[in-house]
C-alpha cells in the first residue's frame, strides 16, 4: 500500500492468525500541557462519543487480533479526544498511547502534494506545465500526444505505472529517490494521461523529486521544514529520526498459512508517497490546520483558496462526487463533503478523514497489516458520532458482529454453488471463513451472517432452508468438484517468486493462471502469449502485464510483474 492505495479498495483476501493479547492502554492523567499528554481526555459533549468508541475499538481489536490502536478526534481547533489502546511493543510491555508513532503509508502523499501546492502559490511551479520542465531527464516511454503534468501526478491521472522498477514496494535495498525516478525511464505509460485514474506510487515519488531538485534540498528535510513544522507536527518525519523511532510501534504481518512475523522496516525508494512517520496527535494538528484555512500552530502552511482547489475533483464529469482532487480523496458522508486519505505500509493501516464544511475530523491507525477495513469503519463511525453531537441528534449505533455459533458453523462448512458461481465455507481455529474470489471471516449479525474480517466488511448471508442467499443469489451445498490437472504449458510457471517479506505466488484455479501478490491480492491472469499475461481490469495493477522468463528447460526463473522483477524462490 505506501503505500498501497487505501482510499480505494485494497486487498481481496484475509487470513486468520491467533490474536495478540490485548491490555488496557496506560496513560497519564490530565493536568499536563497538551503537548506532553499521552492521552487527551474528552470533555462535556464528547464524553459519550469517547465511551461509545472505546467499546467499539476494544471489541474490534479483540475480534480482529489488533495489538495496538490509536485515535484522535478533532473539532475545529481542538483535539477533543485522543488515546491509544493495547500494546505498541509487547516484548517491552510498552502500551500504545496518543503519542505512539506509526508509519502512515499513503497518507504521506497529502504532505508531498501540499509541498507542491506551496510552490504553486508562490508562482515557482505551474500545475499544468510538463514535468520535464523541472526534470528534463524524466523520460518514460510515452506513445501518446500528451505530456505528463504536475496536476496529473497529484490526481493519479498521469498514466504512469503503479510501481517503479527500482525503489518499489518490494525493494528492500533502500535506493535513493534519484535512482528510483531514473528507473522509470525503463517503463511505458499504461494509459494516455488524464483518461483514467491509475493509482501510482511512482507518480507521487516524481513530485517529491521535483521538490528536491527545484529547492536544492533533500526531500525529507525540505518537506519537514516547509509543511510539517508550520502545522505543529512535532513527532512526524519522512525519515527515521532517532527521537521518532524510539516511539515507533512494532508492526506485524501474517501469511497464508496463519503465521505471524514482525513487519520489515526498510525505507522505500518512493519515500514521498509512503514513508512518513507520525502520531494521531500530529495528524489531529494537521486537520486543525486545514480547518483553519491553512494556518498552523507554527505558521501558515497553505492559503484557504489553495485548499479549496485541492478539494476539487480533477478530470471528472458532471454529477461525479467521488474521486481525487489534488492529493486528497474526495467523497461524501451523510451529505457532507469528506476529504482525506488512507494508508498502508508493511504492518500499518491508517485512515485520515475530515469534514471541512463542519470542521470535524478523525485520525486512526493500527499496527497490523491489511486491517484498513477495520480502521476505516471505526473512523467513519467516529465522524457519524461527532456529527450527531454537532447536530444535537441521538448517537447512532454501530452493529458489532459475533463469532458464528459452533454448531451452525459446522453445519455450513463445505462447497456452495449457484450456477457458475461458487465458494467454500471453511473452519479455521473455530472461526468460519468464506473462500471464493477472496477470503474473509463470516460472523453472526442478528438473524443473519455477515462478512466481517480484517479487510472485508458488509456482505450479508441469509441462511434459509439449507440454502444460503447472498447478493440476491441462492446457493446450494454440493460435493466439491475434483481438482483439475495443471495444463502442461503452465507447469514451468507455477510456484513462488520474490522475497521473504513479500512472496508472489503463481497458481492455477478455475482454468486460469492466478497471481497472488502482496500477500492478499489474488488476480486471475488473461493469457496474451504463453509467457505474457495481463492483470484484470481492476485492483492494484490494472492495465499492466506479467511476463515470465524461462530457462532452456522451460521453467520460469523470474517474472516481471508490473515492471517489478520477482526471482523464483528455492522450493
Amino acid at each position: 500500500m505506501g503505500h498501497r492505495n487505501l482510499s480505494l479498495p485494497r486487498k481481496m483476501l484475509v487470513f486468520l492468525f491467533a490474536g495478540f493479547l490485548l491490555t488496557a492502554a496506560g496513560c497519564r492523567r490530565p493536568g499536563q500541557t497538551a503537548g506532553s499528554r499521552d492521552i487527551i481526555e474528552p470533555q462535556g459533549k464528547y464524553l459519550d462519543v469517547a465511551e461509545r468508541l472505546e467499546e467499539i475499538i476494544t471489541h474490534e481489536m479483540a475480534a480482529k487480533g489488533l495489538s495496538a490502536f490509536s485515535i484522535s478526534l478533532v473539532d475545529d481547533q481542538e483535539i477533543v479526544w485522543a488515546r491509544g489502546f493495547g500494546t505498541a511493543d509487547p516484548d517491552e510491555d510498552i502500551r500504545a498511547t496518543a503519542k505512539t508513532v506509526y508509519r502512515i503509508g499513503s497518507v504521506s502523499k497529502l504532505f508531498t502534494d501540499i509541498g507542491i501546492m506551496q510552490l504553486v502559490e508562490k508562482g515557482e511551479l505551474d500545475l499544468d506545465s510538463p514535468v520535464t520542465e523541472h526534470l528534463p531527464e524524466f523520460r518514460p516511454e510515452n506513445p501518446f500526444d500528451k505530456e505528463i503534468t504536475l496536476r496529473q501526478l497529484t490526481s493519479h491521472r498521469s498514466g504512469l505505472v503503479r510501481e517503479p522498477p527500482v525503489g518499489n514496494y518490494f525493494d528492500d535495498t533502500e535506493p535513493s529517490l534519484a535512482e528510483t525516478i531514473a528507473s522509470l525511464n525503463r517503463t511505458k505509460l499504461v494509459y494516455e494521461p488524464e483518461t483514467r485514474i491509475k493509482y501510482s506510487n511512482a507518480g507521487i515519488a516524481v513530485l517529491g523529486y521535483v521538490l528536491e531538485k527545484t529547492q536544492g534540498s533533500p526531500f525529507a528535510e525540505y518537506l519537514k521544514k516547509a509543511v510539517l513544522v508550520p502545522a505543529g507536527m512535532e513527532n512526524s518525519s519522512f525519515e527515521p529520526e532517532a527521537s521518532i523511532m524510539e516511539k515507533l510501534a512494532k508492526a506485524y504481518m501474517w501469511t497464508l498459512d496463519g503465521g505471524v512475523f514482525q513487519a520489515p522496516a526498510f525505507e522505500l525508494g518512493t519515500a514521498p508517497c509512503g514513508c512518513m512517520y507520525s502520531t494521531v496527535i500530529d495528524l489531529g494538528r494537521f486537520l486543525s490546520t486545514i480547518f483553519n484555512g491553512g494556518e498552523g500552530r507554527e505558521g501558515r502552511m497553505l492559503l484557504p483558496e489553495t485548499l479549496e482547489k485541492m478539494w476539487t475533483l480533477q478530470y471528472s464529469g458532471p454529477g461525479v462526487k467521488e474521486g481525487y482532487g489534488i492529493g486528497f480523496g474526495i467523497s461524501e458522508l451523510d451529505g457532507h463533503r469528506r476529504i482525506g486519505h488512507g494508508g498502508a505500509i508493511y504492518g500499518f493501516a491508517t485512515q485520515l478523514f475530515g469534514l471541512p464544511d463542519v470542521q470535524l475530523g478523525v485520525a486512526a491507525v493500527t499496527n497490523l497489516d491489511a486491517t484498513n477495513s477495520v480502521v476505516t469503519r471505526i473512523a467513519n463511525h467516529a465522524l457519524k458520532l461527532m456529527l450527531a453531537v454537532k447536530e444535537n441528534e441521538p448517537l447512532p449505533a454501530l452493529m458489532l458482529s459475533d463469532p458464528v455459533e459452533p454448531g451452525l458453523a459446522e453445519k455450513l462448512r463445505g462447497h456452495w454453488e449457484s450456477g457458475e458461481r461458487a465458494f467454500e465455507l471453511i473452519l479455521r481455529e473455530g472461526s468460519l471463513y468464506i473462500m471464493g474470489p477472496g477470503f474473509a471471516e463470516v460472523r453472526s449479525a442478528g438473524d443473519n451472517l455477515i462478512v466481517d474480517g480484517r479487510l472485508a466488511y458488509g456482505t450479508q448471508i441469509e441462511v434459509k432452508d439449507n440454502q444460503l442467499i447472498m447478493n440476491g443469489r441462492t446457493y446450494k451445498k454440493i460435493p466439491p468438484p475434483e481438482p483439475e490437472p495443471v495444463p502442461k504449458k503452465w507447469l514451468g510457471l507455477t510456484g513462488e517468486y520474490g522475497w521473504d517479506h513479500n512472496i508472489l505466488f503463481i497458481t492455477v484455479k478455475d482454468g486460469k493462471l492466478h497471481a497472488l501478490i502482496e500477500w492478499f491480492f489474488s488476480y486471475p491472469l488473461e493469457e496474451i502469449t504463453e509467457d505474457v499475461y495481463a492483470f484484470p481490469d481492476y485492483g492494484l495493477y490494472h492495465g499492466e502485464k506479467l511476463v515470465f522468463h524461462r530457462d532452456a528447460q522451460g521453467k520460469a526463473t523470474e517474472l516481471e510483474a508490473a515492471s517489478v522483477v520477482f526471482r523464483r524462490r528455492t522450493e
